[in-house]
C-alpha cells in the first residue's frame, strides 16, 4: 500500500521510526505502509541514479539527487 499527501500521512510518517529529513519534502520518496503497519520510504530516483540507494537510512540529511515536491511540505 502507498501513501499519497492524504488526511493520514503524517501518521503514516511518523511509523518509519526516524526523522525522515529531506525525504518528505522529496518528490522522488515514496512512503510504503505494510499490512502490519511497518512503513518505509523508497527513493524512486534511485531506478536510475547510481548516486543513491533504494531504501535510505533515515534520516537523510543531504541527497544529491533531491527535489522539491510542490504538494509535499518539510516538518520544520
Amino acid at each position: 500500500m502507498s501513501v499519497g499527501d492524504g488526511p493520514g500521512r503524517d501518521l503514516d510518517w511518523s511509523r518509519t521510526g526516524a526523522e525522515a529529513g529531506c525525504c518528505r519534502a522529496c518528490v522522488h520518496a515514496k512512503l510504503n505502509v505494510t499490512r502490519r503497519a511497518t512503513a518505509y520510504v523508497r527513493c524512486l530516483r534511485a531506478a536510475w541514479d547510481e548516486r543513491l540507494v533504494r531504501y535510505p537510512a533515515l534520516p537523510v540529511l543531504a541527497c544529491p539527487g533531491f527535489e522539491r515536491s510542490a504538494r509535499r511540505t518539510d516538518p520544520t
